[in-house]
């Protein structure tokens, strides 16, 4: 059932607030005023309307400039792109008491604004596919020429909301910006060629000012939407959908991956740093959204904006940690972050605000001069940003204070150099990073700064002086030229961690540090005992050319602490990575050497992946045969590297054998460890290994043997597509507890048998098994025309076709068997008219009445059948399709429109592909990778590895994997009972 459905997955598993599905409007907005007042915040909080619709509107995004004034960019154009009335406002509060008085258009004409900033002498405004800077040098509000398109390229093809958004300074000088998966980037400067650009698959990227560099920071995430620094310079996303909080890592990958270049040989990716959930539904919760359960966890799983707060109105304890919007809980979630190991965790806090205008929709949270907290409403309902944007002429900028405050009057432009160097010592880290970007223009535009890094440097080394401080110093100093390396060589000694970790990071910026640098690091990588430092420099080694990596790679890898570190063994692996393509017997040595399990596993993997593959191996497998030597290689690293070596050759039906491989097996089947041995004798099946097929072989058929142990003999025999396996396996369906396994397996093979053999125990199946036999009966012409006789002979029920098999059988292109789906089934509504249609009679009579005399049980048992191999619900079903437990299930139009209409915004990511191997098997899914031997493609029910020799034709289908027709099966008591089931939930 699709997000319901697949074909707009983009809303959970991608562009999270992309869905067009605006609710039935029951009532309207709040008066903006009444809004504010209604608001429930903590004691001592106070809300007041800053400004609202007609002096703001729209309001996608906002910063505020040195004069505390704010820059807010009005999206009129969203969701439509081609047009050009979007603009820039800048709203003032003259007497500080949180309401604008005055209000100036810098700039209207913009096509698709997402994002601002400013500094440098005018404002930088992301309008995909431009980048754009607009001048404003003499600081009259008044542009000094059209926008200079600094950078462009930036993709908004794929939907409306999954783009390029956001801009925020960070502490080092640059600017930073998020960037959604769906929209996938060609970046460049105007007329450059493809040659020139680079492609960003989204996540978070950077632009520096003054050299005018652009470069990727950190890739994946789904649908990130502002980033914010700790007193620590730790970064920080939110993404809009579940998981929703990420801490950015310099040369990270997140998820998703979805067979995208960037992250191609990142294998596995950083998870998020969040212990918990805004919704329920993973907790065995037993209510959705909407409830006092969901209420209680954060509101949903929709996110926008990231803030971490470190101003001075609020009390001490909101400090560093995290505040962002809830869009379904129109609400503002605060999440406590804590150092872990090299990184941190975040725990679920009291809300700091929830709105009762069920029109709220947070979209940016800033803090200003007084500590004061400022975010920006939308003003609008349905899923996040709705494509149906009902209401152009709404918005609102609310102003949360900690009691009554009044916000002082400021313009940092007109202090001096040194008395901005004081303010990098303020409460407020407003001031802080106001006043260091100012000082930061001024250097480059050549000011003298020799007192202002004396005061810097004697604010660092005074004593008393608290780190984040410290830090500040040290910011400042690097972004106005003032840090010499002999200081950051010094500094690699100091006794905080943090200062030791921004001097790895700065040392390294360029990729170029010197040798004596250099060979700091690598020493530090050996004995610094903070794995935070550990990770500065894991950052800094994708930061250094090939050939200057190994020894600190090979620091890095030597820390057994780290395995568990939630950031460390992949960071590591990260920089590892290319070193196999300049010196193989080096990289094998530093992989097989490594005491983080994940770098051997992936290290293994990656030599198979590469084209040195048969010497990689022959490497490889030369040190499974040594004893325990030296190095400490044991039955870990044993089954670290055979594990890797088998995820590289995923698929394969046969790898040259190595002249050391007897000597290998023969000391691996004598392991006291049954993995390195299943392990060892999967490899030898894959070698040809006659010896271990046969023990292979004997393993399946033995009852004596654990189901595990059989089902992993099975999946070998299957991937090797033993001669006369599949008549063993035929024989195997009998077995309850290998049944699934071989109703899979069975459809590997092109055996006359299959169909006769499935149907004999069909009526035994339990249900799922009955839908992974009716699949796998589907996939080829001889069996599905023996399937439709089956069910014309009453053999198989007919209530037991679904959507799926039905699909994958019209795939097959066989007019004969689409005649009798026709006949059995039905015709499947095409048109976008019929779908319609068909949504319309529904609605008509599954009404609230209809739905209060379902039977939920019923649904349940229909949802296991027809939505379950794809989607979990409740913590129950697969993880094909996203989990739809916090989907908007309330909403009868959101249902049936992406049940009965699946294929209406389908992403690339999303889109289906239709296999025929040479065997004239048919297979319709994802296509998770390709590499230079196999494809991997996720079907319903299962993830199948496919030798491309073995792929006669392969084609990209305009649908999504959730087919079209999934209630045409079903009678109106039935649809009844399952829109019930998926609205209440267990």
């Amino acid at each position: 059932m699709k997000q319901i459905t697949f074909a707009l997955v983009q809303y959970l598993i991608v562009a999270g607030p992309i869905l067009g599905l605006a609710q039935e409007e029951v009532e309207a907005p709040l008066p903006p005023s009444e809004a504010a007042r209604t608001m429930r915040v903590p004691d001592g909080v106070q809300v007041n309307l800053f400004a609202g619709e007609p002096e703001v509107m729209q309001p996608i995004g906002f910063c505020i400039d040195d004069r505390r004034r704010l820059w807010v960019a009005e999206a009129f154009n969203y969701p439509v792109k081609g047009e050009n009335r979007d603009r820039i406002i800048i709203l003032t509060d003259r007497d500080g008491d949180g309401q604008q008085d005055d209000r100036k258009v810098f700039y209207e004409g913009l096509g698709y604004v997402t994002g601002i900033e400013v500094g440098f002498g005018g404002a930088w405004v992301m309008s995909p596919p431009n980048f754009y800077f607009i001048p404003d040098r003499d600081g009259n509000d008044v542009p000094d020429g059209p926008p200079e398109i600094v950078l462009d390229g930036f993709g908004n093809h794929a939907n409306a909301h999954n783009i390029a958004n956001g801009f925020a300074w960070g502490p080092d000088g640059w600017l930073y910006g998020t960037h959604g998966r769906t929209n996938w980037s060609m970046i460049g400067k105007p007329g450059a060629s493809d040659a020139e650009r680079t492609q960003f698959d989204g996540g978070v990227y950077r632009y520096h000012p003054l050299r005018r560099v652009w470069e990727p920071y950190a890739d994946g995430t789904t649908n990130p939407w502002g980033i914010d620094w700790d007193d620590y310079g730790a970064a920080f996303v939110c993404n809009c959908v579940n998981p929703h909080l990420f801490q950015v890592i310099q040369g990270a990958h997140y998820e998703p991956w979805r067979g995208r270049e960037s992250s191609q040989y990142a294998y596995q990716r950083i998870d998020t740093i969040a212990d918990h959930l805004h919704f329920v539904g993973l907790k065995n919760v037993q209510s959705g959204l909407g409830s006092a359960e969901e209420d209680a966890a954060g509101g949903g799983h929709a996110h926008c904006g990231t803030m971490i707060y470190l101003g001075d109105n609020f009390p001490a304890e909101y400090r560093n940690t995290l505040f962002t919007n809830n869009i379904h809980g129109r609400r503002i979630n605060n999440d406590i972050l804590k150092r872990k190991g090299s990184g941190y965790v975040a725990s679920h806090g009291a809300d700091l605000m929830r709105s009762q205008d069920q029109w709220f929709m947070g979209v940016t949270l800033a803090y200003g001069p007084a500590g004061e907290i400022y975010v920006s409403d939308w003003s609008d309902t349905g899923e996040c940003h709705s494509i149906r944007n009902t209401r152009k002429s709404t918005g609102r900028i609310y102003r949360l204070t900690y009691g009554d405050v009044v916000a002082p009057s400021v313009d940092l432009a007109k202090l001096a150099d040194l008395e901005l160097v004081d303010l990098q010592w303020h409460a407020n880290d407003w001031y802080v990073r106001h006043a260091r970007r100012l000082l930061q223009e001024r250097a480059s535009q050549g000011t003298a700064m020799s007192d202002v890094h004396a005061r810097l440097l004697e604010k660092f080394n005074a004593p008393g002086v608290d780190v984040p401080r410290k830090l500040r110093a040290l910011w400042g100093l690097h972004v106005t030229g003032g840090l010499s390396e002999s200081l950051l060589l010094q500094w690699l000694s100091h006794d905080s961690e943090y200062v030791r970790g921004w001097a790895v990071t700065l040392l390294c910026e360029t990729g170029q540090p010197s040798i004596s640098a250099l060979q700091r690091c690598v020493t530090l990588s050996h004995e610094d005992k903070s794995p935070l430092v550990r990770l500065s420099l894991a950052c800094a080694l994708q930061r250094l050319p090939a050939n200057r990596r190994w020894e600190l790679a090979a620091g890095l890898a030597s820390h057994h602490e780290d395995e568990n570190d939630e950031n460390l063994p992949l960071m590591i692996w990260y920089g590892c990575e290319p070193l196999v393509l300049s010196d193989l017997p080096r990289f094998e040595a530093l992989v097989g050497e490594s005491q983080i399990s994940q770098v051997r596993i992936n290290g293994a993997r990656r030599i198979m992946d590469s084209d040195r593959r048969v010497d990689g191996l022959e490497l490889m497998v030369r040190r499974l045969g040594e004893p325990t030597n030296a190095s400490g290689q044991d039955d870990a690293f044993a089954a670290d590297l055979l594990d890797g070596i088998l995820q590289g050759t995923e698929g394969e039906r046969r790898v040259t054998m190595p002249g050391s491989w007897p000597a290998a097996y023969a000391r691996l089947t004598n392991s006291v460890s049954e993995i390195v041995r299943d392990r060892a004798v999967n490899l030898a099946v894959l070698l040809d290994d006659q010896q271990a097929m046969a023990s292979l072989q004997r393993v399946a058929h033995n009852t004596d043997e654990t189901v595990a142990s059989r089902r992993r003999a099975i999946k070998a025999l299957v991937a090797k597509r033993l001669p006369g396996w599949d008549a063993e396996l035929i024989e195997l369906i009998g077995d309850t507890a290998l049944r699934s396994d071989v109703l899979k397996a069975l459809a590997a093979f092109n055996h006359p048998d299959t169909p006769r053999a499935v149907l004999h125990v069909y009526a035994e199946l339990n249900a799922s098994d009955k839908q992974t036999a009716l699949l796998t009966l589907a996939g080829r012409e001889a069996w599905a025309t023996t399937l439709l006789e089956a069910i014309e002979a009453q053999q198989v029920p007919s209530h037991d076709l679904t959507a799926y098999p039905v699909r994958v059988m019209r795939t097959l292109g066989n007019e004969h068997i689409d005649a009798k789906l026709n006949t059995l089934w039905g015709a499947v509504r095409e048109s976008p008219r019929e779908r319609t249609e068909q949504i319309a009679k529904i609605k008509m009579w599954l009404d609230a009445g209809a739905l209060a005399g379902a039977n939920r049980g019923h649904g349940r048992e229909l949802f296991v059948k027809q939505c379950a191999a794809c989607h979990k619900f409740f913590g129950q079903g697969g993880e094909i399709g996203p989990d739809i437990t916090g989907a908007q299930r309330h909403n009868l139009d959101y249902l049936l429109e992406n049940i009965i209409d699946p294929n209406a915004a389908v992403s690339k990511d999303y889109q289906m592909e239709v296999l025929r191997t040479v065997d004239d098997r048919v297979l319709t899914g994802l296509v998770e990778a390709t590499s230079g031997e196999t494809l991997v493609v996720q079907t319903l029910n299962e993830r199948v590895v496919l030798p491309l020799q073995d792929i006669a034709e392969r084609r990209l289908s305009s649908d999504s994997i959730m087919p079209l027709g999934l209630l045409d099966g079903l009678n109106d008591e039935e649809i009844r009972d399952l829109i019930a089931y998926v609205q209440s939930g267990p």
